[in-house]
């Protein structure tokens, strides 16, 4: 199974990676694009710039290409165009170049889950970027749960809000509800 844990900054999203990874041993986690460039020598605007962005979004597709069948993606493609969107910046983004690049690398996945920014049981909400980080939770909630640009076409898409001691056992009950849904080889 490959799954992307997609969510803006501060949410629980890369706790939930790790505890995944812990709870499905035969995954491997790959990173967020952000630690894998930083590990490369990129060095990010301070704050990232919609051109940091987009190398992240690059990365991220060439991470989903990856063909093994038992990954945990700490975000995805969709994260970043969240970012671009929120960004004062964001209208000279271009999606068009994107589309089938991103579309193409969603389609990779067998499970995105979308970690939305929960005022009520999110801490975080209230530093300093928390009009940012709404902001892009918005963007998200369209890209993702109302695929306004039609990105996410036949992907299992599981939002999830609420409380973070809950998130990790509800993700998994999807998945082992996805599990028993699967075709049986032979059926």
């Amino acid at each position: 199974m490959r799954l992307a844990v997609s969510g803006t900054h501060v949410t629980g999203k890369s706790t939930l990676v790790a505890a995944l990874g812990a709870r499905l041993p035969r995954h491997a986690i790959v990173a967020e694009p952000y630690e894998l460039l930083v590990e490369r020598g990129y060095e990010f605007a301070d704050p990232p710039s919609v051109d940091d962005f987009v190398v992240q979004l690059k990365q991220s597709v060439v991470s989903l290409r990856r063909p093994s069948p038992n990954l945990i993606f700490d975000r995805c493609p969709l994260d970043f165009l969240g970012y671009i969107a929120a960004s004062d910046d964001g209208d000279r983004f271009d999606l068009e170049p994107w589309r089938a690049l991103v579309t193409q690398a969603i389609a990779t996945l067998d499970l995105l889950v979308a970690v939305h920014a929960d005022p009520s049981h999110d801490p975080a909400i209230a530093a300093e970027d928390a009009s940012f980080r709404l902001a892009v939770d918005d963007a998200l909630r369209d890209i993702v749960d109302g695929d306004c640009f039609d990105l996410c076409d036949g992907v299992e898409i599981l939002p999830l809000d609420g409380p973070w001691d809950r998130r990790l056992e509800t993700v998994l009950a999807h998945l082992q509800r996805l599990h028993l849904q699967a075709p049986r080889p032979g059926a």
